[in-house]
């Protein structure tokens, strides 16, 4: 491990190239293969391209904007405008042309840097509108030269081939840097509203990796896999952490293509959210669910050794002997074939973003996927609390980071309905405040900690537990507060059931859409009897609307009356990005869903009201 000398991220990138440089820094597929760039190589090309946006105007305090996918090009910007004391500007892929200007605008960014001519059309139709937007890359080569235009590789390729040591021009730039410099301006996905722009400092994100680096010990040969947006902080603090660490940085060629890219990368770490690890359990089970009758009692076995054997070691403790030779053989037969869908060589998973269900990581470390939850925001840079090898309490996300102080607010009216109270959050890694926006910082602080909106818990070990959000709290009009987030966790892994969106603000009752996991029900509907050509021929039938009521009921009976799920409406397709209705890190956007399903939501509750009192 290199030494913990550093105090902004430009001196983490040259002290981690200078104290352990690697052959295969990064790995990017090109021509159908993956293909390693040294840690030097990847040196060069930072320093030319920090030479050449220095020459576009670019200086200490400017922004510079990126639009892209995650790949090579992505991170060797961030660094090439990290060295020049400007910050990065990130902009979401999936997001209209108008949400982009609004950033473009706001920040003030002086140049952008596309990926490909679909993000570069979105830039070519607000660029009039905008005036301090100097210079546009674009990362891939276009058909044809466009004016005003230019390509990523070129410039770099035409300053590299200039007789000067731009190394040592970036050498001398970077220790200009100062901790209290902005390395960057992220703007909220906008689940909640219009999107705020978070300040992270240098400091700020590099206190999160010095107090996390520890955690998560690393071998010389590790593989990670970057695939969530490096436009949010989470992936982008990793691949920070991994680039220190000596880990290589193995970029997917988008989500669709992580099942295929996982196996000719075979990699060790990954970041994941919980949507990703719920689609590779829906993959298995699906699987078993087809094969012979003793093939799936043999999978039922194994998982019931793996997770006997689980409560021993999340305890650190050595399972009987017995145990362990049938878990043994139990990881030989079952637990090896679903880890080779991920590449087989998979170390840990560290997943966030999203609450991840007790039921799912307890399957995961049952075939030998560790998978370690913690929690975060983008104005804590962002990890707060995180389960780690030693330290795991499934259920909760982790203990509070070293140099990170935590405490809850329970002075919120209507917070015992979910229990605990606001988390109140202080240390090196929260944000200096929003760009531009002083009355928000005003109410985002209070003595000095910053109100993450999050609701939770602390128990006697101190592990945070977070038990709803105080923003999507909702009052029926009986007077009953309802997290919608307690509700929706219950539903995560659930077979009949891919995603859930629970609703009642204002109403007599509480109802949810859901969008089926289709493969699951239109075999319950083929083995029944029930006919249908299409989706949505089976989300109208009635029977299979009382089929999936009663799938909710059952795993909400036990709830308080004011809780339970009183009815529901199917959608015939699932949540998605291309329909704005998921952020990009895989989160419901409520208001979308909402507004594209009015009718169906006025329908649950206007033709379908309960017949039973309600609380």
């Amino acid at each position: 491990m290199a030494r913990k000398d550093f105090h902004t991220l430009t001196e983490l990138f040259l002290k981690a190239i200078d104290e352990r440089p690697k052959p295969a820094a990064f790995l990017s597929k090109l021509e159908g293969k993956y293909r390693a760039l040294s840690s030097q190589r990847a040196l060069e090309m930072v320093a030319a391209l920090a030479a050449a946006l220095d020459h576009r105007g670019i200086q200490r305090g400017d922004r510079v904007a990126v639009v892209s996918e995650n790949r090579l090009e992505w991170a060797l910007t961030d660094f090439a405008v990290l060295g020049l004391g400007a910050a990065i500007v990130p902009i979401y892929p999936t997001l209209l042309d108008l949400d982009m200007e609004y950033i473009l605008r706001d920040s003030g960014a002086k140049g952008i840097v596309c990926s490909t001519e679909k993000q570069l059309a979105k830039v070519l139709k607000i660029r009039d509108r905008l005036t301090d937007l100097g210079f546009i890359l674009l990362m891939d080569r276009p058909a044809t030269p466009l004016e005003g235009v230019e390509v990523w590789h070129e410039v770099v390729d035409s300053m590299a081939k200039r007789e000067t040591n731009w190394v040592e021009f970036l050498r001398g730039k970077a220790g200009e840097a100062r901790p209290g410099d902005t390395a960057s301006i992220l703007y909220t996905s906008g689940t909640m509203g219009q999107p705020k722009g978070v300040i992270l400092t240098h400091a700020n994100l590099v206190s999160n990796i010095l107090a996390t680096q520890g955690l998560f010990p690393f071998d010389d040969d590790e593989v990670a896999m970057s695939f969530l947006p490096l436009s949010h902080v989470y992936e982008r603090m990793l691949d920070y952490y991994y680039f220190w660490a000596g880990v290589s940085i193995a970029y997917a060629e988008s989500f669709e293509a992580l099942p295929q890219n996982m196996l000719e990368v075979r990699p060790t770490v990954m970041g994941v959210v919980p949507r990703v690890l719920e689609k590779v359990h829906d993959r298995v089970m699906e699987t078993v669910r087809q094969s012979s009758s003793s093939r799936q009692k043999l999978f039922r076995w194994a998982l019931g050794v793996g997770k006997r054997h689980f409560v021993y070691t999340a305890q650190s403790h050595t399972p009987p002997f017995a145990l362990r030779f049938q878990h043994m053989l139990a990881d030989r037969l079952v637990g090896s074939k679903v880890r080779a869908r991920m590449g087989g060589r998979i170390k840990k998973l560290i997943s966030g973003s999203a609450p991840l269900s007790r039921d799912l990581a307890e399957f995961c470390f049952a075939v030998g996927l560790p998978v370690y939850e913690g929690y975060g925001l983008t104005e804590t840079s962002p990890v707060i609390a995180v389960n780690c090898p030693g330290a795991l309490k499934l259920g909760t996300v982790g203990r509070v980071i070293p140099g990170v102080e935590v405490k809850l607010d329970e002075t919120l009216q209507g917070q015992e309905s979910a229990g605990g109270g606001e988390i109140l959050v202080r240390g090196p890694n929260v944000t200096p405040g929003y760009f531009h926006m002083d009355e928000e910082n005003r109410r985002a602080f209070a003595d000095g900690w910053f109100r993450t909106g999050d609701l939770g818990a602390i128990d006697a070990n101190g592990f945070l537990r977070i038990t709803g959000r105080i923003k999507s709290l909702f009052k029926t009009s009986g007077g009953k507060y309802v997290s919608p987030e307690k509700l929706e966790n219950l539903f995560q892994g659930h077979p009949y059931i891919s995603q859930i969106l629970i609703l009642g603000e204002s109403r007599r009752f509480v109802s949810a859409l859901i969008a089926p996991n289709y493969a699951r029900l239109e075999d319950h509907a083929r083995c029944h009897g029930i006919a249908f050509k299409e989706r949505a021929d089976l989300v109208r039938n009635p029977d299979i609307l009382a089929f999936m009521q009663e799938q909710v009921d059952d795993l909400t009976a036990m709830l308080p009356p004011h809780e339970r799920i009183r009815q529901i409406g199917l959608v015939p397709r699932e949540f998605n990005t291309d329909d704005g209705e998921l952020s990009a890190t895989q989160k419901i956007k409520r208001n979308v869903v909402e507004e594209h399903f009015h009718d169906l939501i006025e329908e649950i509750y206007f033709r379908h009201a309960p017949q039973a009192q309600l609380a």
